[in-house]
C-alpha cells in the first residue's frame, strides 16, 4: 500500500455547491459500495432449502454475526444486524482496496471514518430522544449533577472523534510506515550496490560464492540463520553484478518483499481488527441507546 501524505488525490472537481471534490477516497469509497453490493447479490442468490457449500458458509457468517449482535446488543436489538454488517464490510473492504497499489484505502482517510461515526452518533441521539423525548435526552447531560455537564457534553463529542481517529490513524501511519521504509530501502538498494559494483565483478563474485558456501552450511546444519545469509549474499552478488554490467541501473532490489510484507500487515490484519473495533465499539454505544422495551 502506498499512501500521499499530503492527502488524496482530487482527479477532477464538480462546478456545484461551490465545488464537489472527486478524491481518490471518493473513488475508493464507491467502488467498495459497488464491491459490497455485488458480493451480497452474488452470495444471496440461489438460496435453496438443501445447501452447497457456498451457501453454508454465508450463513455460518450471518449466524455467527447475529450472535455476535444478540450476545453484545441483546436480543431485542437484533434488527441491527443488517447495518452492523455492512459497517464492517464497508470498513474491510475499504482497508483491502489499498492492496491494488493504485487505489487508496477509504479509511486511511480522516472524512471517510469520521462520516461512520457521526452516522453512529446521530443514530444513539435518534434513540435517546425517541426513548425518552427532548427534555429526557437533554436532562441526561445534568446527570448525576448539574456540575458534570461540560464534562458530558465534551464526552459526547469526544466519543465520535475518538472513533474515527482510531480507525483512520491506524490505517493511514501505516501507510506511512510502508512508504518511509520503502524509501529508505531504495535508498539503502541503490547505495549497496553501486559500492558493489564500483569494486568491480571480483566482489559479486565473491558474494555469490559465500551465498553457495552458505547454502552447503545450511544443508548440513538445518539452520535457519545460514539460508537466510546464503539468500542475501548470493542475491547481492547477482544483482552487484548486474550493477556492474549496467543492467540494472535503478531497480530497488532490496525493496522487494519487505513493504510488501509490512501491507499485507497493515491491510489485511490491521484493517481487520479495525473493522471489528469499530463495529464493536457501535454495538455497545447503539445497545446503551436501545435498551429493553420494559427499561426504556
Amino acid at each position: 500500500m502506498t499512501l500521499n501524505v499530503s492527502g488524496p488525490f482530487i482527479y477532477f472537481t464538480i462546478p456545484i455547491f461551490g465545488g464537489i471534490n472527486i478524491t481518490q477516497t471518493t473513488v475508493s469509497s464507491l467502488l467498495v459500495t459497488i464491491l459490497v453490493c455485488g458480493f451480497c447479490i452474488a452470495l444471496g442468490k440461489n438460496l435453496s432449502t438443501r445447501p452447497g457449500p457456498r451457501q453454508i458458509l454465508v450463513e455460518k457468517g450471518v449466524l455467527m454475526l447475529r450472535d455476535m449482535v444478540v450476545s453484545t446488543m441483546g436480543a431485542h436489538n437484533e434488527h441491527w444486524t443488517p447495518f452492523i454488517l455492512t459497517l464492517f464490510l464497508s470498513s474491510l473492504f475499504g482497508s483491502l482496496i489499498g492492496m491494488t497499489g493504485f487505489l487508496r484505502s477509504s479509511t486511511a482517510d480522516l472524512s471517510c471514518t469520521l462520516v461512520w461515526a457521526l452516522m453512529v452518533t446521530a443514530i444513539i441521539w435518534y434513540n435517546n430522544i425517541k426513548n425518552s423525548g427532548v427534555a429526557g435526552w437533554l436532562k441526561g447531560f445534568t446527570e448525576p449533577i448539574a456540575i458534570m455537564t461540560p464534562m458530558n457534553i465534551i464526552s459526547e463529542i469526544a466519543q465520535p472523534i475518538s472513533m474515527a481517529f482510531r480507525h483512520f490513524g491506524n490505517l493511514a501511519g501505516g501507510g506511512v510506515i510502508t512508504s518511509v521504509l520503502y524509501m529508505a530501502l531504495s535508498l539503502a538498494s541503490t547505495a549497496v550496490l553501486n559500492l558493489i559494483a564500483a569494486n568491480g565483478w571480483m566482489v559479486s563474485a565473491a558474494l555469490m560464492a559465500a551465498g553457495a558456501a552458505l547454502f552447503l552450511l545450511w544443508r548440513k546444519s538445518k539452520k535457519l540463520r545460514w539460508m537466510i545469509l546464503g539468500w542475501l549474499s548470493l542475491v547481492l552478488g547477482l544483482f552487484g553484478f548486474l550493477q556492474a554490467m549496467g543492467w540494472l541501473a535503478g531497480v530497488p532490489v532490496l525493496a522487494f518483499g519487505i513493504p510488501a510484507v509490512l501491507s499485507c500487515y497493515f491491510d489485511i490484519f490491521s484493517g481487520g481488527v479495525q473493522a471489528l473495533v469499530f463495529i464493536l465499539l457501535s454495538m455497545v454505544y447503539i445497545s446503551g441507546a436501545c435498551p429493553p422495551p420494559e427499561e426504556a
